[in-house]
């Protein structure tokens, strides 16, 4: 028996190398007691080739992996990696120079070798900026209003089919918010369709802008689109009324939103503003005029028959 041991003992020193990671394993020699026997005998039993090629491990848990590490005592520092171990990190020390890449505390700022845009011009004013815009864009730029939440028509079909916007209602730019078809209302929000996208739906909806398509294809189904004006504190209130003590009157279109609201009723929808002082006085001047146009009018018809008489 004690030459057996001696001879497990060898086996397993043999397999146990420095720096070869070997299975820390509940493992055991695949030999009997007898074989051992006549080995340590002279007999005709297992020699030490055959108990190293019998030697297998029975791993049974992941973390009897295969490292040099001794399973016990079991601790944190011990533990393998990805079974709770922490790892302290180095903390990187805070000196003068390091991390610029062989720089030293200067030249922090040429890093790399990216090529500068054409437009670059050492940091003075920008080439872009010395050149007028053209006038498209600086109409779109300048004016807040055109700035308006785009909303298309199937997006807006999409809620009305879920059951969040109800078409049995007029629906505002409220309720646009708050079912969130529109993230945001800061100036207004504006109906738009692309490639005639079909609308079954009859819907009475109040927007700040719409274009001909939307308006074509909800007035084919019987609805109505209402191009409403609303600065931007009426807007405020009309989305989030609580926010207001007293709600604050509708403040008047000048002249170029008057032209635009115009435009929108001759496109073929409905507009709601409120008339501005300018505009009630032309109008009651072109009305009086009018009469007096008629009235000469009916003057020359009557003064016709008695010169042929």
């Amino acid at each position: 028996m004690h030459a057996s041991s001696r001879l497990a003992r060898h086996a397993l020193r043999t397999l146990v190398r420095p720096r070869q990671p070997i299975c820390r394993l509940f493992c055991s020699v695949s030999a009997s007691t007898p074989d051992s026997t006549k080995v340590a005998d002279g007999g005709g039993g297992a020699g030490p080739a055959e108990l190293l090629r019998r030697f297998t491990p029975r791993p049974f848990n992941p973390r009897f992996a295969y490292t040099s590490r001794p399973f016990f005592p079991i601790c944190a520092k011990n533990m393998r990696n990805g079974h709770g171990r922490q790892v302290q990190k180095k903390k990187k020390k805070r000196v003068r120079g390091r991390g610029k890449s062989q720089r030293g505390i200067k030249l922090q700022h040429d890093r790399g070798m990216d090529v500068d845009p054409e437009t670059w011009d050492g940091g003075n004013r920008a080439y872009y900026t010395k050149f007028p815009k053209w006038p498209g864009a600086k109409r779109e730029m300048s004016s807040k209003y055109q700035q308006l939440e785009t909303l298309s028509l199937a997006r807006l079909r999409k809620f009305i089919e879920h059951g969040r916007l109800d078409t049995r209602y007029p629906i505002t730019q409220r309720h646009l918010f708050e079912s969130r078809c529109v993230k945001r209302v800061r100036n207004g929000v504006r109906l738009f369709n692309y490639n005639d996208y079909p609308f079954p739906y009859k819907v009475n909806i109040e927007v700040a802008s719409v274009d001909q398509s939307s308006i074509d294809m909800i007035k084919r189904v019987g609805g109505s689109v209402t191009v409403v004006y609303m600065e931007r504190v009426a807007l405020r209130a009309h989305i989030k009324p609580w926010k207001f003590e007293v709600l604050p009157k509708t403040a008047r279109p000048n002249l170029a939103m008057v032209h635009y609201m115009e435009k929108m009723r001759a496109r073929g929808a409905k507009v709601r503003y409120i008339k501005p002082l300018w505009l009630l006085d032309e109008e009651q001047r072109v009305r009086a005029q009018l009469r007096e146009e008629m009235a000469e009018e009916d003057i020359a018809r009557e003064t016709v028959p008695e010169i042929n008489a």
